[in-house]
């Protein structure tokens, strides 16, 4: 998991905001992990006449760039620096994972935030990317994990999210604390988990909790290094034990 500087990453956000009031034009960011997103709608209160929106790619995108700016200029027009790249392996019956797809392009010297996200089916992938790189990734990705590979730039539209798979999983836990509810959710024992959480393994909301007694709610999305991530879908009533039922959507795909 990436480890991130919140103090460095509130900082990058506002100066984007004053960015915007200073030039008086729409300014960009480089792609935004979801808790950063998170952290601009509470920085945007301190700069009450700049305006702000997200773009990813496409609707579902996990990583998105901040665009800010000043209200006046709404409806100036504008278009995000945001472009796809199509990755096709050429071997028929290569398939290459997201890891490998993003560690070659990583592998060429370009910085983790000027990529979005890394969408991945059979044999191929598109890559969302700030429009500066577009040209330079076109150019220089000619392998992923030792396969040779084409690449050709889309639209946005042309953008087609895979749907996410998971493992429906049904159960009743004592309590609705992270190692309860992680435990039920990746098939671990509680014992197992709760040190776990302590040694900042564990993400809720993609918010490191190393505090396994913290209470989960419905909605949260729980993600587990070298477990993977799930999503607490529904809490329901009490068992006459006095358990509580949970149903948990594990993503497998």
């Amino acid at each position: 998991m990436e480890v991130m500087d919140e103090k460095l990453a509130m900082a990058r956000i506002r100066d984007l905001f004053r960015a915007a009031e200073k030039k008086g034009d729409y300014a960009a960011s480089n792609f935004l992990t979801p808790l950063e997103q998170e952290m601009v709608f509470d920085i945007s209160r301190e700069f009450p006449e700049v305006k702000f929106f997200f773009e990813g790619g496409y609707k579902e995108a996990e990583r998105k760039i901040l665009v800010t700016y000043p209200e006046y200029v709404e409806g100036r027009p504008f278009v995000a620096p945001v472009k796809a790249l199509r990755v096709k392996v050429r071997e028929e019956d290569a398939f290459p994972g997201h890891r490998d797809f993003l560690g070659s392009i990583l592998g060429l010297g370009i910085s983790r935030e000027k990529i979005g996200d890394v969408l991945v089916k059979k044999g191929e992938a598109i890559v969302i990317v700030k429009e500066e790189i577009i040209e330079f990734l076109g150019l220089n990705l000619n392998k992923v994990k030792n396969f040779d590979v084409e690449t050709e730039e889309i639209t946005l539209k042309e953008i087609i999210a895979p749907e996410k798979t998971y493992k429906e999983v049904k159960g009743t836990v004592a309590s609705l604390r992270l190692d309860a509810v992680a435990s039920l959710a990746f098939g671990v024992s509680r014992s197992k988990m709760a040190p776990y959480i302590k040694g900042e393994n564990v993400r809720v909301n993609f918010k490191i909790i190393s505090d396994p007694s913290h209470e989960v709610k419905e909605g949260d999305i729980i993600s587990a290094t070298r477990m993977g991530r799930a999503k607490v879908e529904k809490i329901g009533g009490e068992s006459k034990k006095g358990r509580i039922y949970v149903t948990i959507h594990r993503f497998t795909g």
